[in-house]
């Protein structure tokens, strides 16, 4: 009887070995599955470590361009309230003393829109040249005549 029961144990043996084997052969796959999968996981943290720096950098520059801009606009506000006080004072057509009297008697009167050139040149008739020259720099200056 012993030998009838040994045959048995032998071939649950031997099945036992086999499926063991089986067994050890699949863990070794999925010991390399997972190695791979390691090797991707890390691969992948470290595109998106990639990712994260350029994004972060794009955003560094971002802010800095982003304070210039802001730094830039408001110089150009300070230039163009300047400008404008500029063009107020500008817009005014003062001449001097001498020459609103010179024009005055000679029957020119001040206004708002430019002089007739032959008014002027009547006007200042009784002036050498130089003086002529001067006079109307003046008045082309403060805008009350156009240039010839």
């Amino acid at each position: 009887m012993d030998e009838v029961r040994a045959v048995p144990q032998d071939q649950g043996l031997a099945e036992w070995k086999a499926c063991t084997e089986q067994l050890a052969g699949a863990a070794a796959g999925l010991e390399k599955v997972l190695e791979k999968l390691e090797a991707q996981y890390e691969a992948l943290n470290q595109k998106i470590d990639r990712i994260i720096a350029a994004v972060e950098k794009v955003g560094a520059e971002h802010e800095e361009k982003e304070v210039l801009a802001s730094a830039r606009v408001s110089e150009l506000e300070r230039e163009n309230e300047q400008l404008r006080g500029q063009a107020v004072h500008a817009s005014r057509r003062t001449l001097p003393s001498t020459v609103i009297r010179l024009l005055a008697k000679s029957g020119v009167e001040e206004c708002d829109s430019p002089m007739q050139a032959e008014a002027v040149d009547k006007a200042l008739s009784a002036l050498s040249v130089e003086q002529r020259i001067a006079v109307k720099a003046e008045l082309m200056r403060a805008g009350l005549i156009c240039a010839e």
